[in-house]
């Protein structure tokens, strides 16, 4: 599951500069693999460090207005550590996982719950949260900018202290097994009264190293739509990422 190598926080020290088409250079010992250029005009570049686990990897996503969260991710997919710009937040895991994000286990069973605890600090903030859900394998499959992907139904919620639910999303998120990553899809987030706010960030371009546009800061899809009013989906749990549910990592 995607959402949010424990990030290490050289990785929030990337200045959150204004959406630009300079590149984006990740910390020093670390290397951008994918450029991902997705819909709600974002675009994410993920990259590994010589000193992240085996597996392990972190994720800078940028909006129209810059630089809005980086996220980690561990060797199987577990939600590390998370850093959000927009409200100065910061979520890090609290070892052990109930039970962890298992993308091997999704792949080889159709299906992946989790549960587990984050610590989230903000400005007047400091408490844990739960994060609960499910990944499953739907059987379907589709193919976007020329990679096959399988599609998957994920669940989630944030559950505070005292077992409120404060988050709940339901959606889809696109899992790649060659390159062993999860894509955000369309979600619908849900309010304590039930309604449900629909959000899409599904990728339209995967960018390698040396082809055009890879590392560029700058999102292309559905700007003019941000700019319009139109509020970009949430890259906290709920980006994606599952529900009640296990995502998003």
């Amino acid at each position: 599951m995607k959402h949010p190598i424990a990030v290490t926080l050289a990785a929030a020290t990337l200045l959150a500069a204004p959406a630009s088409a300079n590149p984006f250079v990740p910390p020093a010992g670390c290397d951008v693999f994918l450029t991902v250029q997705s819909r709600q005009c974002s675009v994410s570049h993920l990259y590994r460090c010589e000193s992240a686990p085996d597996g392990g990897f972190a994720e800078a996503i940028f909006d129209g207005d810059g630089m809005s969260a980086v996220v980690g991710y561990g060797p199987t997919y577990q939600w590390q550590d998370s850093v959000y710009m927009w409200d100065n937040s910061r979520e890090v895991l609290v070892p052990p996982a109930e039970d962890p994000i298992e993308i091997d286990t999704l792949a080889d069973e159709g299906i992946d719950t989790f549960r587990f605890t984050m610590h989230r600090t903000a400005p007047g903030e400091d408490r844990e949260i739960t994060i609960v859900g499910a990944d499953t394998l739907t059987g379907e499959t589709t193919t976007i900018d020329g990679l096959p992907l399988e599609i998957v139904q994920t669940q989630l919620q944030i559950l505070t202290e005292d077992g409120t639910v404060e988050y709940s999303s339901r959606g889809v998120q696109y899992l790649s097994r060659e390159k062993r990553l999860f894509f955000l899809g369309p979600e619908e987030v849900y309010d304590d009264a039930g309604e449900a706010t629909p959000y899409d960030n599904s990728p339209v371009d995967f960018i390698e190293p040396g082809e055009p546009g890879f590392a560029s800061s700058l999102p292309l899809y559905e700007c003019d739509q941000q700019k319009a009013g139109l509020t970009p989906a949430p890259v906290s749990p709920g980006a994606g990422e599952k529900e009640t549910d296990h995502d998003q990592i």
